[in-house]
């Protein structure tokens, strides 16, 4: 009976105009484009994400041969995740991305750094 009545509002409001936030992937293969937050710091590479548990997940990114080992708790749509590489750590934040369909929008640092990172994570298809 609620899905029900929750599927009714649902269309009601696609009817309406209102768009309906788009959900990201979860586990999975993506494509990243980031920036180190210095001027020519762009990069691109991999993150292969999967799901460990209910609540938690491996991450995997592959940055031009460099290897980022992460582990993160949330769930899909929002993901909070440490990682490690080459004995430095740091803690990014994955939110899904309302105009990258499946997709998230990252912020990220390195232990002990002020500057933020930025990442935009696309799913490979």
């Amino acid at each position: 009976m609620i899905k029900s009545k929750l599927f009714g509002l649902a269309l009601m409001g696609l009817a309406m105009g209102v768009s309906l936030p788009a959900v990201a992937g979860g586990p999975g293969v993506y494509a990243v484009k980031g920036n180190n937050g210095e001027p020519d710091s762009d990069y691109t590479g991999t993150l292969t994400i999967v799901q460990t548990s209910k609540d938690t997940f491996k991450l995997t990114w592959n940055i031009a041969g460099e290897k980022y080992d992460g582990f993160a708790i949330g769930d899909e749509r929002f993901l909070a995740a440490s990682f490690t590489s080459k004995g430095s750590s740091g803690t990014a934040l994955l939110v899904e991305d309302d105009e990258n369909k499946g997709g998230y929008k990252s912020i990220w640092a390195f232990k002990g750094e002020t500057q933020l990172g930025v990442e935009l994570i696309t799913p490979k298809k």
